[in-house]
């Protein structure tokens, strides 16, 4: 009896144990089932989603087979007669940290990104910032932007425009990884690659649509590369030393700034660094006495003496967001102090040639300065610098101009700097110099877009 009792015990946990394991077949094959087969779908939905205006080339790579991708869009060009500020706001997930998001807008306000002259050459601490040669639009830790022109007319906002902003996030998965060599250089032809995508994808849509609203504007160029323009390693240079590149630094455009053709600077060796998007409507270029140059005589300049040279130009919507940003921190003719020293100066147009006229306006007030007297410059003045704001017709858009002048002065703690009325009327006359030669440099931005028509609008003194 123990006998068969024992082959029955047998024979039923042998039948649980197949039993459990066809279920545990069942339930992998089922998963199987979910976690498979979406890749055909993927790709179909990446070709209409956005209003089919997604580089479907650039962006297959992301598609994967093992979940199905979500989907949320909406705008005014999906549906032309809903009250949206956006044209395209569109969202393409397919999980573990892969997707592309979208924004389009017919901008009525100013563009929604930092314009200041640091924010154009990289250097408001914008580490991982690229752009692409030939594209106004820069590519950041949320992604890359554009702007397009739409000459005919942006539908879809009560308000007519002709500016188009497109924003836009692409994500390819998390990238991890140790700090070896091999690993930050693949981490950051990863970050290119990236951004690159980033960059195509968002000019694919700005192309998608203008040629959708008939904006009679030419499509802009698909780039095919991006720079650093913080600093670009070398792939054979060792990670741990500090050998970079800066693809910025000594351009053509930015030549003009040294010594030899501008009076009041320091003499010695001088470094430019220049913006890299190659823009018809932006340009920035920085000029700095080196210190630390192997010509250099050891000579130390004296206070007031300048050691920097900023010089920036923005067109159209570009300019009145710049203008703004700077209003906005009370540094644009007319505010504070200087309002009460006679700015912004008069007209000081001189016609056709781009030049500023060198009389009137060229002081920008500069006379009720001095028989105020002496300026007290606080330490707690973040780099104290002298600017000159200037306005043009540059390829037919109105632009902004600001120049500055940097000069060299140590403040200790909690003290205060005089600055006299004979040192200010230098730097206001080298901020004017600056300004001339900048215009008028033939290798420069302003020359290169036939600017014209300019207007000095007054100093600032960015110290109050």
């Amino acid at each position: 009896m123990r006998r068969l009792w024992a082959r029955v015990w047998l024979r039923h946990t042998a039948l649980v144990v197949l039993v459990t394991a066809l279920v545990a077949v069942v339930v992998i094959a089922v998963r199987d089932g979910d976690d498979g087969g979406h890749l055909a779908a993927n790709r179909a939905q990446l070709r209409k989603a956005c209003d089919g205006a997604l580089p479907y080339e650039d962006l297959r790579r992301l598609v994967p087979d093992g979940r199905a991708g979500e989907l949320t869009q909406h705008g005014t060009m999906l549906e032309p007669g809903q009250e949206s500020r956006s044209l395209l706001d569109c969202s393409l997930s397919w999980g573990d940290g892969y997707g592309v998001t979208v924004h389009a807008e017919a901008l009525v306000s100013d563009v929604p990104e930092g314009m200041q002259t640091d924010d154009l050459l990289g250097t408001a601490g914008a580490d991982g910032t690229y752009v692409a040669p030939g594209t106004t639009g820069q590519y950041g830790r949320r992604g890359a932007w554009v702007v397009a022109e739409c000459v005919g007319g942006l539908r879809g906002r009560v308000r007519p425009t002709t500016d188009l902003y497109v924003a836009v996030l692409v994500t390819d998965g998390e990238h991890q990884g140790g700090d070896s060599q091999a690993e930050r250089e693949k981490r950051a032809r990863a970050d290119r690659a990236t951004a690159l995508t980033g960059f195509r994808t968002a000019v694919h849509v700005a192309n998608a649509i203008t040629k959708a609203q008939n904006c009679g504007s030419a499509p802009l160029k698909v780039p095919t590369r991006v720079l650093d323009t913080y600093q670009a390693y070398n792939d054979n240079a060792d990670w741990q030393s500090e050998r970079v590149e800066e693809p910025g630094r000594d351009l053509r455009k930015c030549g003009w700034i040294n010594p030899r053709s501008l009076p009041g600077l320091m003499s010695g060796p001088w470094t430019t660094l220049g913006d890299i998007e190659d823009s018809g409507l932006v340009s920035a270029c920085q000029g700095t006495w080196d210190a630390e140059a192997e010509d250099n005589d050891g000579t130390q300049p004296r206070d007031w003496q300048i050691t920097g040279v900023e010089a920036a130009s923005w067109a159209g919507i570009l300019g009145r967001t710049a203008y703004d940003a700077y209003e906005r921190e009370g540094h644009v003719p007319g505010w504070g102090a200087t309002q009460s020293r006679g700015r912004p100066s008069g007209d000081g147009g001189n016609g056709d040639d781009g030049n500023s006229d060198s009389g009137k306006g060229g002081n920008g007030g500069r006379e009720q300065a001095g028989a105020q007297g002496e300026d007290r410059i606080s330490s707690y003045a973040d780099d104290p610098q002298l600017a000159l704001w200037a306005r043009s017709v540059c390829d037919g858009r109105e632009t902004y101009h600001r120049v500055s002048v940097i000069p060299s002065i140590l403040i200790e703690d909690g003290a205060t700097a005089t600055l006299s009325a004979k040192e200010h009327a230098k730097l206001s006359r080298t901020a004017r110099t600056v300004l001339d030669r900048y215009l008028s440099a033939a290798d420069g931005w302003p020359k290169s877009v036939g600017c014209r028509d300019t207007k000095v609008l007054g100093e600032v003194e960015e110290w109050h």
